[in-house]
């Protein structure tokens, strides 16, 4: 398993923002790990954090890397603040980021799979919002 933090210029936004990534890798020699990344590119998760924390949540709380690398999927978490996912009148583009920027971004910068059946979002609290986006 690969995890990362990807800062980057967001245009929908109009400013920096962050997304924490879990990648699967194959292994053949790390310890208690069984290799579940798949022959092809990875279907991917994007997973929304709730209104009390961050996009650092997940892997601090839970053992998210473990899970991603057992299913061979890779893990998308991006930072939104207290947005509920949403565009907001008089501030930044959620919604739009989310929905349309930040897939488009992911499958530029790594190699997971681009079909709809492969592509899933799940979200905690606030994050529940956020599903109907992907």
């Amino acid at each position: 398993m690969a995890f990362l933090t990807c800062d980057f210029f967001s245009d929908a936004l109009e400013v920096g923002t962050s997304i924490s990534v879990v990648l699967p890798q194959s292994t053949q020699a790390q310890v208690g790990v069984e290799a579940g990344a798949p022959a092809g590119p990875p279907p991917v998760l994007y997973l929304l954090h709730g209104l009390s924390d961050d996009h650092t949540a997940w892997s601090r709380y839970t053992a998210i890397g473990r899970y991603a690398e057992a299913a061979g999927l890779a893990v998308v978490m991006p930072a939104v603040g207290r947005s509920f996912y949403a565009d907001e009148a008089h501030g930044h583009a959620y919604w739009t980021f989310v929905s349309e920027e930040l897939p488009s971004i992911v499958r530029s910068f790594f190699r997971v799979s681009d079909e709809a059946a492969d592509t899933f979002v799940a979200g905690l609290s606030m994050g529940g919002y956020g599903p109907q986006a992907i």
